[in-house]
């Protein structure tokens, strides 16, 4: 964690970060000034560039970020305007759309804290999946990950989501290994969380709900008419889980109150319209091939990608030699082609752990089968939607992916130590011929117990 937060000041800087600081004057309209009708929907509002980027991104970030720059004594009136992308360098920095070093250096704090504290989230499910070597493999290959050591410390909004969405992940584990209503309550609130730090998390929301409801009909028709109290009172809770999750995500965002429905609307067409966009002026995947290689390299191969508009090689580059001279910059666990079909090799283990779990408590550890179900669900989802949805190149829209490879190839990794311990023993087991029957006491009686 230490390591994640060091680096962050080093980081080349990213033209979002100018928006994100941009739109945390809304933390100023809601808390200080408390004026929520700026906040409120209008079919024509005074400010469309914030009303716009209200629908089009999370809450969470941009809160955080004014409440840093408002407990380090700044006001709105040192907030940035938005990052011109029609415009020059030169021009975003001599004309206030750029921030000011101390206003930067306060605004990734909230980000890089939560993208630190997502080691802790990743070190407890490995436990969760089992193993003595699965947890801090997993850990390391997180902290070490050089996107996510990019995208997370920056002022953007990837270090809440990634955070919320491994948390969601972790209370589901918890409810499934124990039923209760705190912890209920407690799916639903950091699941909120996660759809307001970012709307891609509802990937993850969606998969961990109805992971846990796949596996009670599984058990239940598995087990006939023999229904369980778990079964009977963990469906309530992921009920009360899902109000929960609604209702705390509507409260981090006033621009849905009011018709909910329609905003969904809105902000999905804005959605397609932005991506459309996108692919239309840096160009996106002609075709499924080419959006299978991208995922491959930006997946395993995992080459640092700091800009994706060419010109800013320009303006950032020795912002980039510097860090990638430090040691803060990460290690690409795939980093070549070579590198990634080792890494595949190993993950191969992880997912024949995660398909056939074993019960020897030291190998993988218990209750694995709901466990292993709920994670390899969840990995899955992430990995299908990820590949299917994501229109172009860009490093940044991979995120999500990160920490599915770090955990299964954590549990690879436990798979291969485990397997050769095993080789290992049982090339030094005694042939049964060779065990002396009586009389010397230097040969064992019985055979070596494993």
């Amino acid at each position: 964690m230490a390591y994640v937060l060091y680096g962050t000041a080093y980081v080349p800087f990213h033209g979002d970060e100018s928006t994100q600081i941009y739109m945390s004057r809304d933390y100023a309209y809601q808390f200080i000034d408390h004026d929520f009708g700026k906040l409120a929907y209008s079919p024509t509002p005074t400010a469309a560039t914030e009303q716009e980027l209200r629908l089009l991104n999370g809450t969470v970030n941009k809160y955080l970020i004014g409440l840093a720059w408002h407990a380090n004594g700044m006001s709105i009136s040192d907030v940035n305007e938005q990052w011109d992308w029609g415009a020059d360098w030169n021009y975003n920095q001599q004309n206030g759309h750029a921030p000011n070093a101390p206003l930067l250096t306060v605004a990734r704090w909230p980000s890089a804290i939560l993208l630190a504290a997502g080691i802790i989230v990743m070190f407890a499910l490995g436990r969760a999946l089992g193993g003595s070597w699965t947890p801090y493999a997993a850990s390391l290959y997180y902290a070490l990950n050089p996107a996510l050591l990019i995208d997370g410390r920056r002022a953007m909004m990837e270090g809440s989501f990634i955070f919320f969405s491994l948390l969601v992940l972790m209370v589901g584990v918890w409810l499934l290994e124990k039923p209760s209503l705190r912890r209920g309550i407690l799916l639903g609130l950091v699941s909120g969380f996660a759809l307001a730090s970012k709307h891609t998390a509802l990937f993850t929301v969606g998969a961990v709900y109805t992971g846990i409801l796949l596996y009670l009909i599984y058990q239940s028709i598995r087990s006939e008419d023999d229904y369980s109290v778990v079964d009977y009172v963990l469906l309530p809770y992921l009920a009360i889980a899902a109000a929960i999750t609604f209702g705390t995500f509507f409260a981090l965002n006033p621009a849905w109150w009011g018709d909910p429905a329609q905003r969904a609307q809105t902000v999905l067409e804005l959605r397609q319209n932005l991506l459309a966009g996108q692919t239309a002026a840096f160009g996106g995947y002609a075709n499924f091939g080419e959006q299978l290689s991208g995922f491959l390299r930006q997946s395993f191969v995992v080459t640092p990608q700091y800009y994706e508009i060419a010109s800013w090689q320009g303006y950032i580059g020795d912002q980039i030699s510097q860090y990638d001279a430090s040691v803060w910059r990460g290690v690409s666990i795939g980093g070549s082609v070579g590198g990634a079909v080792v890494l595949c090799g190993i993950m191969t283990g992880g997912i024949w752990s995660l398909i056939r779990p074993t019960t020897h408590k030291q190998d993988v550890g218990e209750p694995a089968g709901g466990i292993h179900w709920l994670i390899g669900l969840w990995a899955l989802v992430t990995f299908i939607t990820t590949l299917v949805l994501t229109p172009l190149e860009w490093q940044r829209y991979y995120l999500a992916v990160y920490p599915v490879i770090g955990l299964v190839a954590g549990l690879g990794v436990n798979w291969l130590i485990q397997n050769r311990n095993r080789l290992t023993l049982r090339r030094r087991e005694p042939l049964a011929d060779e065990i002396p029957l009586s009389g010397d006491d230097s040969r064992p009686d019985t055979l070596p117990e494993l």
